[in-house]
């Protein structure tokens, strides 16, 4: 017995565009459940998105950089840390090459800025010290006997900082097309903008 076409994708939560990777798109029962019920947070929001200068390649990368959430994992060469009874400290160097490969205007200041702008953090200015362009040092303290236990939870939550784009947009993805012989990009935006 075999599954037809119909049946894959009530079961597949991916599926794939003309000329685009394959996205997660909610099908079969689960979207007519989210159809009938008008729900408000659709499980997978999809938005096609046509660019005002539809044959400019780095113009398409350029705006993608600036949608897609990029993480300060994503964007750092190096995170070392330090550590002493009551103190610690993260250097954090920044990947030159793959920032401007991807037409990101990121450095060390707009890290800063997006490290203290993040509640979670609970920062204050004078903990985040920028070096050069490229390198910054984040201090820490606390207690002796919870150094330890804070600085790796601290950590985690440092290199999930979203130091560029919004934050509900997992995916950004160029669609290349070719129409009358020219070829012409757009972008399939995997998230939603929220403006709560």
């Amino acid at each position: 017995m075999s599954i037809g076409e119909p049946g894959t994708q009530m079961t597949l939560k991916t599926f794939h565009f003309a000329g685009v990777a394959s996205m997660n798109v909610t099908l079969g029962v689960p979207r007519i459940k989210e159809i009938i019920n008008a729900a408000k947070r659709i499980s997978t929001p999809i938005i096609s998105t046509r660019l005002e200068h539809v044959d400019n390649e780095i113009g398409a990368r350029i705006v993608k950089g600036r949608i897609e959430k990029t993480l300060l994992e994503q964007v750092a060469k190096s995170i070392k840390t330090s550590q002493a009874s009551t103190k610690a400290s993260i250097v954090i160097k920044l990947d030159v090459k793959r920032l401007l490969d991807s037409q990101l205007s990121i450095d060390a200041y707009t890290v800063k800025e997006s490290i203290l702008r993040t509640p979670k953090m609970k920062l204050k200015e004078q903990q985040v010290k920028v070096l050069n362009p490229q390198k910054l040092v984040v201090f820490l303290q606390a207690d002796r006997s919870t150094l330890q236990f804070e600085f790796q939870g601290f950590l985690k939550k440092l290199s999930k900082v979203v130091v560029k784009g919004i934050n509900s947009v997992e995916r950004a993805i160029i669609k290349k097309t070719v129409e009358n012989g020219k070829e012409t990009f757009d972008l399939v935006v995997e998230g939603v903008k929220s403006w709560e």
